[in-house]
């Protein structure tokens, strides 16, 4: 009878330690998570802080001065989006850092569809950035 209890003991040890490592697993998956969130938070808030500073206008009336701030605005995303490790923000940063390069490039010569054209790119480039990093797009450019 004894041995009865000790075989099934024996069978049913490795299960319950299969149980305890799956729910160690589980939990070390969900602290990695954690940490990506983190990340993630705080490099999509670094990029927020950025783009705040410059206050991008790109309401009509203001393309021609806003050009130059489109300019630094994209070198200044260039460099932040080296520092990303989250695929979807350092890929929607270089986005709309070329964006923005390609407006400030265009801004003075071009005509105002063009110039609408490049808003609507740099718009929908922030709209992706938004996205990735869950702010609203007012957060990263005044479209006015």
């Amino acid at each position: 009878m004894v041995g009865a209890h000790v075989a099934r003991l024996r069978l049913a040890l490795p299960a319950v330690a299969m149980v305890v490592a799956l729910a160690g697993c589980d939990a070390a998956q969900q602290a990695r998570d954690a940490g990506r969130g983190v990340d993630k938070a705080r490099q999509c808030g670094a990029l927020v802080a950025d783009l705040a500073n410059l206050n991008l206008d790109l309401s009509p009336g203001s393309v021609a001065r806003t050009a130059g701030q489109a300019n630094d605005a994209a070198r200044k995303l260039d460099e932040r989006a080296r520092e990303i490790d989250q695929t979807d923000v350092r890929n929607a940063a270089e986005t709309l850092a070329n964006r923005l390069q390609r407006f400030a490039d265009t801004a003075s010569r071009s005509t105002p569809a063009q110039r609408e054209q490049a808003v609507r790119g740099v718009t929908q480039a922030a709209t992706q950035l938004a996205r990735a990093c869950n702010v609203p797009l007012d957060q990263l450019i005044d479209t006015g």
